[in-house]
Order: structure tokens, then sequence, then C-alpha cells
């Protein structure tokens, strides 16, 4: 009995503490802690309060102002490069051809020879052109003789012609073969003359100084005036071949100044300049073609080589230059933020531009040095709003 009473008074006290847990549960629901007054809190958050307006502008947290990256504007030198690739080609590219047909007897020459003026390039079988010259030397001596008899036989019947001794027909008859021996002796001095000039043509000689290309032609091979035995490069002077595409061609123009550098001599400039552009657009490659003279005394560019060239397309000196992400391009013109450093706010201008890249843009008008401009910032900006400026770059490196 004793046992039942105490079970049955531990069921009510469970029943009770469930009931206040429900109870209080729903009374935290209706009255959030926020809407209970707690009188010494209250006071505290009042108190913060009246010190967040109390304060001054530099201790008074900046909510609204936009962090914004600027650069400060200063003078600088400015160039501009564009980088190109082509080729190096020889000034002049001379085929070399013997001007009469023959078998080659000699060559004397192997590809990349540095070559000069009356050098003997090759060399034909000379036996028969010496036949020609044997002959006509022995034509000539004949037809000599036979003028210098006709002359002899003239003075004799001059003589006879004197005393009476012959009509006048029969001297001008005689008159008339020294006229046609002396003829003879003429033609004969001539065939002689062709002859040694074939003989002086069996043999190749360089018309000016170069470096020897490939060679086409082999020793004992029958060659006539149209076949090419070799080229000869003049490398003293070359040119690069560039290929310009169709977006960079109105930044080309003569004379621009052209830095050229090869595989072969790494950390060599070769200096040049742009004197040749041509007026048509190469159908396959969609390129426009600019030759660049470069003095190569030294013969170490060869025709043939890989060239890497930087086109100074643009140089200023003394420039205001800033970042172009920091120009905005309007109808009006080009349009820029600065910043007012005193009041923290910005403001925009237009501005006139000389020249415009992808990084960078040169100011004509409108910009002053040590004036801060907006590179960068979250959102858009407008007048007077107001900015936390993060970072400011003081200068561009100078290599653009």
């Amino acid at each position: 009995m004793k046992k039942t009473k105490t079970l049955l008074i531990g069921f009510i006290l469970l029943w009770v503490v469930g009931f206040l847990v429900v109870w209080g549960v729903s009374l935290f629901k209706k009255y959030p802690i926020k809407n209970i007054s707690i009188p010494w809190i209250k006071a505290k958050d009042e108190k913060q309060a009246v010190d967040v307006e109390g304060a001054g502008p530099e201790e008074r947290p900046q909510r609204d102002a936009i962090p914004v990256r600027c650069y400060r504007v200063s003078l600088t030198d400015f160039k501009d490069d564009l980088p190109v690739l082509g080729s190096v080609r020889g000034s002049l590219e001379i085929g070399l051809k013997f001007e009469i047909n023959g078998v080659i007897e000699s060559i004397n020459f192997r590809e990349g020879d540095v070559i000069y003026k009356d050098d003997l390039i090759a060399t034909l079988d000379k036996k028969d052109v010496e036949l020609k010259v044997q002959y006509a030397k022995s034509k000539l001596e004949s037809t000599k003789v036979q003028s210098l008899a006709a002359k002899k036989k003239l003075d004799i019947f001059k003589n006879l012609y004197e005393i009476g001794g012959i009509i006048k027909a029969k001297l001008e008859e005689v008159e008339l073969e020294v006229q046609g021996a002396e003829l003879q002796v003429k033609s004969t001095e001539v065939e002689l003359a062709s002859a040694e000039s074939e003989y002086r043509k069996a043999d190749l000689y360089a018309p000016r100084d170069g470096v020897m290309g490939s060679r086409d032609a082999e020793v004992g091979e029958f060659v006539t005036p149209h076949d090419k035995i070799a080229t000869l490069y003049d490398t003293f002077e070359v040119f690069i071949e560039l290929g310009i595409v169709e977006k960079d061609i109105d930044k080309i123009a003569l004379g621009q100044d052209v830095t050229i550098t090869v595989d072969a001599y790494h950390g060599m400039d070769f200096k040049g300049a742009v004197d040749n552009v041509f007026p048509i657009i190469e159908g396959k490659s969609r390129t426009l073609t600019v030759r660049v003279g470069i003095q190569n005394q030294e013969a170490l560019l060869l025709p043939g080589m890989f060239a890497r060239a930087m086109i100074t397309v643009a140089e200023f000196y003394d420039a205001i230059v800033v970042p172009s992400m920091s120009l905005d391009k309007t109808d009006e013109g080009y349009n820029i933020f600065t910043v007012d450093e005193e009041t923290g706010t910005v403001s925009s201008r237009i501005v006139q531009v000389a020249y415009v890249t992808t990084d960078y843009t040169v100011i004509e008008s409108g910009l002053y040095e040590g004036e801060v401009v907006v590179t960068d910032a979250p959102q858009e900006l407008k007048d007077g709003i107001p900015v936390n400026v993060i970072e400011i770059e003081e200068s561009i490196a100078e290599d653009q």
C-alpha cells in the first residue's frame, strides 16, 4: 500500500514538470527576449548609440563609402612596341648563271661561304672554246698575210700604171682586192674577240660581295644560260620581312624604329627601320608585308633566319599616362573619375586622349600631374559619391 502511494506521487510530479515546460515554451514564443526590457542592458545600448552619434567625422564609420583603387597622375615617358614575327632576307639575291653552254669542270664554293667580288665561283670545260680561239687566231694570221700580199701587189700595179704598162681598170681591180683583204682582217679580229670572250665566260665570277646560298648544279653537269648554278646573297645589308595582321596595319609607317632579335644570338639586338610597306595584303596569310632594313657588316644575320621584331609604333616624352581601365568611352568622349583627397569624394570629367592601348592611355588634355584617378571600383560611380581609397599606384612601369 505504501509503495503504491509513492508511485502515484511521482507520477503527479512528472506531469506538473511537463506542464510547466510546455507553458514556458509557449510564453517565450509569445514574448521574445528582444521585447523584454532589462533596465541595465537597455541603458548600455542607449549610451553606445549616443557615443556613435556624437563622434567626429574621422571617428564615424564610413559605412556608405565605396572602396576603390586609384592611380596618382605623373609625367612619364611612354613607348608602345608592336611584336611581330618574320624572316631575314638578303637585300639582293642574285642567281648565278653561265652565259654560255658547257659542262661544269669545277665548283669552288660551299654553301654559306663568304664570297668577295671577282672570286671564281665555277668553271666550264674549256676544250671547245680553246679550239675556237686557236682557230680564230690562225685565221687572223692568214688574213693578215693575204692583206699584206694584196698591198704589195697594189704597189707593183701602181708603178706599172704610171709607166703605162696597165690600164686603169686593172689598177682599180687590185685596189678592190686590197680593200677586201683589209675587211677580211677586221672580220677575223671580231671572230677572235668573240672566241676569247666565250673563253672568259667559261669562268663564273662573283659580281659582288656576299654569302653563297644553295648549290643548284654539280660537276660534270651540262648547263645552259637558263640554268642557275647558285644564289649569291648580299648579307652586308639585309632586310627583315615581317607580316602585319590587318588590325595593326594603321599603326605602321615608314621610318619607324625596329629592334630585331634572332635565336642564334641570344641577348643581342639589331637596330633598323621600316623602309618599305607593300601596297597589298597577302591572300593566304591575310597579312601586310613590311620590310625593315638592317646593317649587317659582320654578316651575323643570314638569309632564312627566324626573326622577332619590336616595332615602335608610338613614343611620347613627359606625358600624362593613365591605366586604360580608368577611362570610360561615352558619346561625349573619354570620361574619367578623379578623387578629392580632402573630401573623400569623386567627380567625373571628359579628357582628350592622344593614344590608346589595351593597358595604358596617353592623355592629351584635361588631366594634370598629381591628381588621383580611380582605376577600379566594385560598382558604378557618380559625382559626389564618397569613396574609401584602399590603394594608390604612384607610377607606371618604365617599359610599357
